[in-house]
């Protein structure tokens, strides 16, 4: 696994094996009081390397995000990642959604925003998010 960016909120994995990207929000992240602005550009980031590692697998475990999404934000991060995985061609993308109940709803909402042909799904559960992305 290569490691593109490991810090307080998130850390971002590319497994070279699998050709898939793997974020994962840190626990420190509820505490953060993060600007829309950088919210964005964490998101642009994590598109960015899904394009640019060419990922066949998107994988979000958002357990332990703490940073709630507003509705602009919700848009925004619905077509920035969107056009990402289409960009790449990613075969199969598995959410893990967020313990907290209002973290949990932005979630919701933002998937709701995704209007795509591609194939994602969100779990409740991490095992099972992999296995719908590497079981056959």
């Amino acid at each position: 696994m290569k490691i593109l960016r490991d810090d307080e909120l998130l850390k971002i994995t590319f497994d070279e094996e699998k050709k898939m990207i793997w974020t994962e929000w840190k626990p420190e992240s509820f505490k953060a009081v993060l600007s829309k602005e950088e919210i964005k550009q964490i998101n642009k980031q994590i598109a960015d390397f899904i394009i640019e590692y060419d990922a066949d697998y998107y994988l979000a475990d958002q357990r332990k995000r703490g940073v709630v999404y507003t509705i602009d934000i919700q848009e925004y991060i619905a077509k920035v990642l969107v056009d990402a995985v289409g960009q790449a061609n990613v075969k199969k993308t598995a959410i893990v959604m967020p313990a907290d109940y209002i973290v949990r709803l932005s979630n919701e909402q933002t998937i709701n925003e995704i209007d795509s042909e591609y194939d994602y799904d969100y779990f409740n559960d991490f095992d099972k998010a992999w296995k719908y992305l590497f079981d056959e």
